[in-house]
């Protein structure tokens, strides 16, 4: 009787061929992964900044519509040189809790809002009581003004403002903006605020 033994014994290992094609098909698996892993990062910071721009956007329309509902007068200041607006409010408070950093502001008050579009463009809002006009700045605003929030820029797209703020009757405020949102598309803010008691700008606030 004759007797086959095998060419390869139990301790031989894998061949050279084996281990290209188990460390191929491995380089595969880790690229496919890897790829669906940049993927979802990618779409995560997509959508934390679009969250962003869009509580920004929230941020600065409840700041205006807030001040607006209380505005007696409105009027709007626009430097055609350089771009920057004040949307100024003549506004009545019943409480000083409204802004416990000005004290008191039982009564009347002024109050505006900047925009400048230099520096990636930002909106800053002031507030004064009792009432006294507010003096727009000839570029960056001086530590009296609070900033709401910076990334944002007039609308220039066609059939829109180029203009942040527009009070075109006296009656409401129409408030336009777009909202840096990464290397997306822009978010897009636009809303008009009605005034309830419009009376006749006059001074102090203008």
């Amino acid at each position: 009787m004759s007797r086959h033994f095998s060419d390869q014994s139990p301790d031989s290992g894998f061949t050279l061929i084996e281990l290209l094609v188990a460390a191929a098909l491995t380089l595969i698996v880790l690229i496919t992964v890897g790829g669906f892993l940049a993927s979802a990062s990618r779409a995560e910071k997509g959508t934390r900044a679009a969250t962003a721009a869009a509580t920004l956007g929230q941020l600065v329309a409840r700041s205006v519509s807030q001040g607006v509902a209380n505005a007696t007068a409105v009027g709007v200041v626009t430097n055609a040189t350089t771009g920057a607006q004040m949307l100024q409010a003549r506004v009545y408070s019943m409480s000083s809790a409204d802004d416990p950093t000005q004290g008191s502001t039982s009564g009347t008050g002024c109050q505006a809002w900047y925009y400048l579009p230099t520096n990636g463009g930002a909106i800053y809002v002031k507030r004064v009581f009792p009432a006294a006009a507010i003096a727009m700045p000839s570029g960056a605003p001086d530590s009296s003004w609070q900033l709401i929030g910076n990334g944002l820029g007039a609308t220039v797209a066609a059939a829109q403002s180029s203009t942040v703020f527009a009070s075109p009757s006296g009656t409401r405020v129409d408030l336009k903006f777009d909202v840096v949102n990464g290397s997306q598309q822009p978010v897009h803010m636009e809303t008009t605020i009605h005034i309830p008691n419009t009376t006749t700008v006059s001074s102090p606030c203008f």
